[in-house]
Order: structure tokens, then sequence, then C-alpha cells
């Protein structure tokens, strides 16, 4: 439908247009729309049109599957999830480590969330789970699988956002 909307791929850090096959972040700008238009609207979504014409003759642009986000927040049934929200219930936990991953699984329709969470040897990992869930619950809106798992088990990393693992796609 590109006589009514306007699809870009651009560098995330420069904002400069990239050619097609290249990977960066779609922009979006309406061409029709009259009341409340999208100029440059930035997605924050990953991806990249797919160079060449389709294989059933069309000559339309075609946008790539979804491959990750420029910035830290991912969405789960309907609720916007950002790692600053998942540190700040862990550190309403005593006995729960700030080292976390957070993956997104599609299963059956449904997206399932599990929190992998590192905790310290001296306290009950179930009643953690149990406690970790229940404020994850409270505080961000949805309910999350927790694994909790031993100090030094999960992979460290500089970037916080890798900690965020969306498998849906």
């Amino acid at each position: 439908m590109d006589d009514y909307l306007y699809f870009e791929i651009i560098d995330p850090k420069t904002g400069e247009v990239l050619p097609d096959g290249e990977v960066g972040e779609l922009v979006i700008t309406t061409l029709k729309k009259e009341g409340a238009p999208l100029i440059r609207y930035r997605t924050h979504d990953l991806t990249r049109i797919i160079p060449g014409v389709c294989e059933c003759g069309s000559k339309y642009p075609r946008i790539d599957i979804l491959i990750g986000r420029t910035d830290d927040m991912v969405k789960v049934k309907g609720v916007n999830i950002f790692p600053s929200q998942i540190d700040n219930v862990l550190a309403k936990i005593d006995g729960a480590s700030s080292e976390y991953q957070f993956m997104i699984d599609h299963l059956n329709e449904r997206d399932i969330c599990t929190l992998f969470v590192e905790v310290k040897t001296d306290f009950n990992k179930y009643e953690l789970e149990r406690e970790i869930q229940e404020q994850f619950k409270n505080d961000i809106g949805i309910k999350i699988q927790v694994k909790p798992v031993n100090i030094g088990d999960l992979p460290r990393n500089e970037k916080k956002s890798t900690r965020i693992f969306d498998n849906r796609y």
C-alpha cells in the first residue's frame, strides 16, 4: 500500500536512509491521512525492506520480519515493559540479584514470559520465585514464570538491553 504509506529504513544513530536490504529502524509516513498524519514516525522496530520483486509479481515494498528494537522496551500482552521496571521489581526482593534475563516466547497463540534471575545462596528459591512472580504482577501487570538460578549462572553483558530476548518473531 505504498500509495497510502511511505516506508523508510534508517540508521537509528544517524537518521540516514539505508538502501533496500540493509537492517535499520522502520520509519513510516502516512500519505493520505488528513486528521492526524504521521510524518517520519520512528517505530523503534528493526527490520529491512526486502529488495527485488516478490515471486507473486507484486512491486510493492516488502518489509521483512521484525528482528529487534532500537530501544529497550518490549510489548507483551498489551503492556510496555522496560528493563528499568524489572530492575525496580528485583530491587524490592531481598535475596534476588540484579542479574537477570527476560525471555519472551510464543506458544499456542500466547506470549510466555520467563524471568531467569540469580538468587543468593542462603535464600529459599521456591519462596523467591513466588515473591518475584507476585511483585512482577503487582508492579508491571502481567503474570510471568520465574526461574531462580545460582549467582554466576547467567552470562554477563555490558549492554543491559541484551537481557531481554524476544523469541516471538
